[in-house]
């Protein structure tokens, strides 16, 4: 979970020194922000290949490449039915397709994986409540935290200002505070059990959240700051647990199912977030945008403007100064109500799944999988 903020931390700012003018650095084209990790990746690719041990499985799993495609086939149609319900209409027939065809795929990926001798994804693990626990916080937890990065970078740069640089610099409090939190939290979650632990996180994510929900442009970058390590503890102390509750409901051998669930939890629950709150987003952006303005545009620019903020800006610089600033103060105004109205109901979703985590999690402590070994029992060859 710590180095998970770390990541999260260095991309921003990697990206932002890419795009932004500073010193003796040229900004670069834009598509370098997603060139730059061929590099990271090939580097990684070969770190591992040459470092990384075999794994201690000891049964040799099958690929599954048609559960995949039904898992791949199921979030991508949900995904695009929530991002394009706002424009095109919850009961138009292509964002209903979307639906019914996520829903179709995702239950027949579960009935695949049941009747796998080696499912991609073990069923029978989510009968266990620490694995239940944990899947749903981390979850649920970055759908939040991911929802609200997508937010907050275009609230930054549009709204206040902010450089693409200047913007990953401004996020660092978040990262840190993370970063500091998640490897302190194993110990508050042996004293006082993970799942109030867990619960504490929520309540952090609910007071970060709603703090962040009040700032405008004029607000200090301090309150800023404050709302954003608020935000960090809380996922540090909720992140870390949640992927202990995981790994402990796993045999040894299969710790990398383990892991593989973890990590795909956190993308799943990041792509649903940045679906979710854009969508929320978007739709309150369009209502907040007063009407008049919009019509007195051409249809084609209308339509950009009020798409997001950023189109608006973008069509404010081709437009005559006064008309061009009157465009992107009304923009900021949409855009602010917007992100006060996303982030609320992202603090209400964290109070209800926090409430959740408490009842569900009252007594759970977890407990060493039938097969663990003391570590010094363990061959570190």
């Amino acid at each position: 979970a710590g180095f998970a903020g770390a990541g999260g931390a260095l991309g921003p700012l990697v990206v932002g020194f890419l795009l932004t003018e500073w010193w003796i650095f040229p900004a670069y084209w834009w598509g370098s922000a997603f060139l730059v990790n061929v590099v990271t990746a090939t580097i990684v690719l070969i770190a591992v290949t040459i470092y990384s041990p075999r794994s201690r499985d000891t049964e040799s799993t099958p690929l599954d490449p048609f559960g995949a495609t039904l898992s791949i086939v199921g979030f991508a149609s949900l995904l695009y039915a929530i991002i394009e319900g706002p424009s095109k209409g919850w009961s138009s027939g292509e964002v209903t397709g979307a639906f019914v065809l996520a829903a179709v795929s995702l239950v027949g990926f579960v009935l695949w994986e049941l009747r796998q001798e080696h499912p991609m994804l073990p069923m029978n693990y989510f009968r266990n409540r620490g694995f239940q626990l944990g899947t749903g916080v981390i979850t649920f937890a970055f759908m939040i935290m991911f929802g609200f990065f997508f937010l907050l970078t275009q609230f930054l740069q549009f709204v206040r200002g902010y450089s693409p640089l200047d913007a990953g610099v401004a996020t660092l409090p978040l990262a840190a505070a993370l970063v500091a939190v998640s490897p302190r939290s194993a110990a508050l979650g042996e004293r006082f059990g993970p799942a109030n632990v867990m619960t504490g996180g929520f309540v952090f994510l609910v007071i970060g959240l709603l703090v962040m929900a009040t700032v405008d442009a004029s607000t200090s970058y301090l309150v800023i700051a404050v709302g954003m390590v608020i935000l960090g503890m809380g996922m540090g102390v909720t992140v870390a647990p949640g992927t202990g509750s995981i790994m402990s409901t796993v045999p040894l051998n299969k710790a990398g199912v383990g892991s593989a669930v973890n990590d795909t939890t956190r993308e799943v629950g990041g792509a649903l977030g940045i679906a979710i709150l854009g969508s929320i987003t978007n739709a309150a952006y369009r209502d907040e945008f007063d009407e008049g303005m919009l019509a007195a545009l051409p249809d084609e620019a209308g339509d950009v403007v009020g798409e997001s903020i950023g189109g608006a800006v973008a069509v404010a610089g081709q437009a005559p100064p006064g008309v061009g600033d009157a465009l992107v103060a009304e923009a900021g105004d949409a855009y602010t109500s917007a992100f006060h109205i996303s982030l609320t109901a992202a603090a209400v979703l964290a109070a209800i799944v926090g409430i959740v985590v408490f009842i569900a999690g009252r007594g759970y402590r977890p407990a060493p999988p039938a097969d663990a070994q003391p570590l010094d029992a363990i061959d570190r060859t």
